[in-house]
C-alpha cells in the first residue's frame, strides 16, 4: 500500500484509494460503481439500506433490475450520453426497493475512462428525494384545485412570494386588468383612490405576517382604462417541505358591479353585508332572544382573536365579564329599545 503524502507544513493526506474507500463507506449518500454493461460492481451501505438489499444481493443486479419500468428508456438515454462525451449528468428517476415499492432518487452519474480513453466504469451518487417529490406533488395538486376553482368561477389565480409580491396571475386580464401591473408589487402598492382605510390595510398585513389564511378581502385597483375595479381575494400560505414560509397563493373575483350597485341599494341586505364586511371597526349581529352571534365582520375577527366559526358558535354573554351579564340581559330584554349605546367591557380570546 502506498504511504501517505504530506503537504508542506501540513497533515498527511491519504492516497487516492484510501481516501475514496473512506468516503465510499462513510457517506450518507448512496454510491455505486457500475460496469459499462450496467452491472453493480461496488455499492456502499447507504445504497443497500436505501434499496433494502444486502451488499452481495445488490452486486448480482443490473441497474435495469432496480429501475422502474417507466424510467428504463430515459436511463438508457443518459447512459448513451455519458458514453458519447465528457461531463456528469444529473437526473431524476424511480428505483424499486427489494419489497417492490418505488422511491424517487436524484442520480449524479459520471463515466470513468482508462488511460487509453476506453470506458472503465460508471460512478453514481444516489440521493433519496421521495419526500421532496411527495411534497411537490401535493403542492401541484393544491395548485390544480385552485386553478379548477378559477375555471369554474371565471375568476383568477394568483401567487405571491415570501415578501407578498405577486409573481404570477392567471385570468385577471379577462377583467381588463394588465397582469404585468401586478408583478413584483405587493397588494397595498396597487390600491386605487377610495380604497380601504389605512387601519384595514394594517390588519390585513399583520395577518399576512402571521402567515394565516384569509378570505374575501376587498380592495380597489385601476384597470387598463383607469376605472376603479373592486377585487375580492382569498388566499392561503405556502410552506416548503421543511416548513419554511414561501409566500401565498389564492383566487380573486371582480365585485365591481356589486360595489357600484350599492349606491342605488342603500336599504338592501346586499349593501349592508358589503359595508358590514369591510367596515374597519368590529361589528356583529346578535339574535335578540338567545344572544347568539348571527354574523361578524372581518374587523371583529381580527380584533377579538376568535375565528368566524368560533364567533358563530358563541353568544354575546361570552364576551362579557360575569359581573356585567345581568345588565346585558336587561338591555336586550327591554322591548321598548330599538337602539342602544353603552360603554361596556369585552374580553378577547386571549383573556
Amino acid at each position: 500500500m502506498k504511504s501517505d503524502k504530506r503537504l508542506q507544513g501540513g497533515p498527511a493526506v491519504p492516497n487516492g484509494d484510501a481516501l475514496f474507500g473512506s468516503l465510499f463507506a462513510q457517506t450518507a449518500v448512496g454510491v455505486a460503481v457500475i460496469s459499462p454493461e450496467g452491472v453493480f460492481a461496488r455499492v456502499n451501505e447507504a445504497l443497500c439500506r436505501m434499496l433494502g438489499y444486502g451488499e452481495q444481493e445488490l452486486l448480482q443486479k443490473n441497474v435495469r433490475d432496480v429501475t422502474h419500468a417507466d424510467d428504463l428508456e430515459s436511463t438508457q438515454e443518459i447512459r448513451l450520453e455519458l458514453l458519447a462525451g465528457p461531463g456528469a449528468r444529473v437526473h431524476e428517476r424511480r428505483y424499486l426497493r427489494k419489497d417492490g415499492s418505488a422511491l424517487w432518487v436524484q442520480v449524479v452519474g459520471a463515466l470513468v475512462r482508462d488511460g487509453s480513453g476506453s470506458p472503465q466504469c460508471f460512478v453514481a451518487l444516489v440521493h433519496d428525494i421521495t419526500e421532496l417529490k411527495l411534497a411537490q406533488d401535493a403542492l401541484k395538486a393544491s395548485e390544480s384545485r385552485f386553478r379548477r376553482m378559477v375555471e369554474l368561477s371565471s375568476d383568477w389565480y394568483w401567487v405571491q412570494d415570501e415578501n407578498f409580491r405577486f409573481v404570477q396571475l392567471t385570468g385577471v386580464e379577462k377583467r381588463g386588468i394588465d397582469p404585468e401591473a401586478f408583478i413584483g408589487k405587493a397588494r397595498w402598492e396597487l390600491q386605487g383612490p377610495g380604497s380601504l382605510p389605512e387601519k384595514a390595510w394594517q390588519q390585513h398585513r399583520e395577518k399576512l405576517e402571521r402567515h394565516e389564511p384569509f378570505s374575501d378581502f376587498v380592495y380597489t385597483v385601476p384597470d387598463n382604462a383607469g376605472e376603479m375595479r373592486y377585487l375580492s381575494v382569498t388566499g392561503e400560505p405556502i410552506f416548503d417541505p421543511q416548513g419554511k414560509f414561501k409566500g401565498y397563493h389564492g383566487v380573486g373575483k371582480d365585485v365591481t358591479e356589486k360595489a357600484r350597485g350599492l349606491k342605488d341599494l342603500e336599504d338592501s341586505e346586499e349593501r349592508y353585508r358589503m359595508l358590514f364586511d369591510i367596515h374597519p371597526r368590529p361589528m356583529w349581529v346578535v339574535e335578540n332572544k338567545t344572544l347568539r352571534f348571527l354574523a361578524v365582520n372581518h374587523a371583529a375577527v381580527d380584533h377579538y382573536g376568535y375565528s368566524r366559526e368560533e364567533f358563530l358558535s358563541m353568544t354575546a354573554e361570552q364576551l362579557r365579564p360575569p359581573e356585567d351579564i345581568a345588565q346585558l340581559l336587561k338591555d336586550f330584554q327591554d322591548p321598548s329599545r330599538s337602539y342602544m349605546q353603552r360603554v361596556a367591557r369585552h374580553r378577547k380570546k386571549s383573556g
